[in-house]
């Protein structure tokens, strides 16, 4: 009596069991994405063609020991298709007509399937094991041939095998689909208990049988009847459906602002739907993720940035204190600048002149005798600036010849010591210099014996240079280019 009452609550068991798994195959979790946190989002795959939006009666997250409901979550299907991967599995037989009615069945799912969807089949029968996996639609086309097998004697232990080979392969994208002619066919206990496929419905197509039926219901699929004339068109019908895109239920984590260092790492979403049971779902947030929600909390943000706006403040006040401090040296540092530069150009009038203004005239006829003064801070700052200047021979031994001045001072004479070689009468070993200063191109007489013109006037003190202007050591004319 005891053993009858073990076996009839063993059985009571196994079918609760079956009826829960075969539930929970009505609506697949395929992924969920918290990359967005708060915000989270779940993509489910729902089989029974039930809308998930009247299906989902409670979404609730639960976080150490507290549990929080999610009001009104947004829940959507995205327009369009993707592509699959379809898992036929076949069982060959030593009747002629169900190895054609195989293949012919095989070749109008691949035909109707899309361009980009992948196949994958399994031919199985007693002692023989033949899968062909991962093709094309064109390869599928030359491969979707039964060949033709031994009796079926041992159904139920094959599919066991068939069920191991190919469950490590199997996506929560896959479509499976079960082909078979057995008639007197009763799954194995392993079976029964929905121990393949955990995420995948398992639908059947083949011949009525109460084993064969039980087995699409244990594994949340559909069973077709293979004697049926409409039976491969629902088969197509439902893989259409199959690859339409998932449902997205999107939501702000009731947890968004409650995350610290000393938290637990893992927060459990529940989701109650009306006829497939619950849909579990842990995750956890990326280091990155919550040092950011971290760094935003309210209580660690504001002081933050209210610490780090006092820093610029007082820094830039220090910064603005000593500008104001250091203002009148640096005017001071410009006005020695100029006297600077002026002290050069007096200096260098004085070793050429001496103390006195006393103008030293040679052929009057040729120059204009005006009063001039050295350079001043203003001529001197309205000077052209060139960063590259040219010396141009117009008359002399070798017209158009071009001397480039590339040093800080280039010497004029006719002296190997020179810088710029004139073999002309009338040039001095030392006859005059070009400083560059400051971009600005200055000319000095040596105190030379016939001296040195500028455009035609003698020059008596140093001379700014501009574009064009010629200069006259002898019998030598230059023009001065400037750029």
């Amino acid at each position: 009596m005891r053993v009858i009452l073990r076996i009839i609550l063993l059985s009571c068991f196994l079918s609760s069991f079956s009826a829960s798994y075969a539930e929970s195959k009505g609506i697949v979790l395929e992924e969920g994405n918290v990359s967005s946190y708060p915000k989270v989002a779940l993509k489910i795959k729902e089989n029974r063609k039930s809308s998930p939006e009247r299906e989902i009666l409670v979404l609730r997250e639960r976080k150490d020991s507290r549990v929080r409901r999610v009001l009104e979550p947004e829940i959507f299907q995205e327009e369009g298709t993707r592509p699959i991967h379809l898992h036929l599995l076949v069982q060959m037989s030593d009747s002629f007509d169900s190895n054609v009615q195989g293949t012919e069945i095989l070749k109008r799912i691949v035909q109707a399937s899309g361009e980009e969807d992948r196949f994958s089949f399994v031919f199985f029968t007693d002692d023989v094991f033949l899968p062909k996996s991962d093709l094309s639609k064109a390869e599928a086309l030359k491969e979707a041939k039964l060949p033709g097998g031994k009796t079926n004697q041992n159904t139920s232990s094959n599919l066991d095998y068939v069920f191991q080979k190919i469950s490590p392969h199997i996506g929560k994208r896959d479509y499976l689909l079960l082909v078979f002619f057995d008639r007197e066919f009763q799954p194995s206990q392993e079976a029964r208990r929905g121990g393949y496929l955990r995420d995948n419905p398992l639908n059947i197509l083949g011949n009525p049988s109460e084993g064969t039926a039980r087995l699409a219901e244990t594994y949340g699929g559909f069973f077709y009847s293979i004697q049926r004339t409409d039976s491969l068109s629902r088969v197509l019908t439902d893989i259409e459906f199959f690859r339409k895109k998932p449902w997205t239920v999107r939501y702000d984590s009731p947890f968004g602002e409650d995350w610290n260092w000393g938290s637990e790492d893992k927060v459990h979403v529940e989701l109650e739907t009306r006829n497939f049971g619950k849909i579990l779902y842990d995750y956890s947030l990326p280091w990155t993720t919550r040092s950011i929600l971290f760094l935003l909390h309210p209580r660690i943000f504001l002081p933050t940035v209210g610490f780090l706006l006092i820093v610029t403040m007082v820094a830039f006040l220090f910064v603005l204190k000593r500008s104001d401090k250091r203002s009148p040296s640096h005017a001071g540092s410009i006005a020695e600048e100029r006297l600077h530069t002026l002290d050069d150009e007096q200096d260098a009038y004085r070793k050429m002149y001496g103390d006195q203004y006393q103008l030293m005239y040679s052929e009057d006829n040729r120059i204009q005798t005006d009063r001039l003064t050295p350079v001043a801070v203003r001529e001197f700052e309205d000077g052209e600036v060139y960063e590259k200047a040219t010396l141009i021979l117009k008359e002399g031994r070798h017209p158009g010849k071009q001397y480039s001045l590339q040093k800080s001072q280039t010497v004029l004479g006719n002296s190997e010591l020179a810088d710029l070689v004139l073999y002309e009468q009338g040039v001095s070993g030392s006859h005059a210099r070009i400083r560059r200063v400051k971009n600005r191109f200055i000319l000095y007489d040596l105190v030379s014996e016939s001296g040195t013109y500028l455009n035609g006037k003698k020059v008596l003190r140093p001379r700014i240079l501009y574009d064009f202007d010629e200069i006259g050591i002898g019998k030598a004319l230059l023009v001065f280019r400037g750029k």
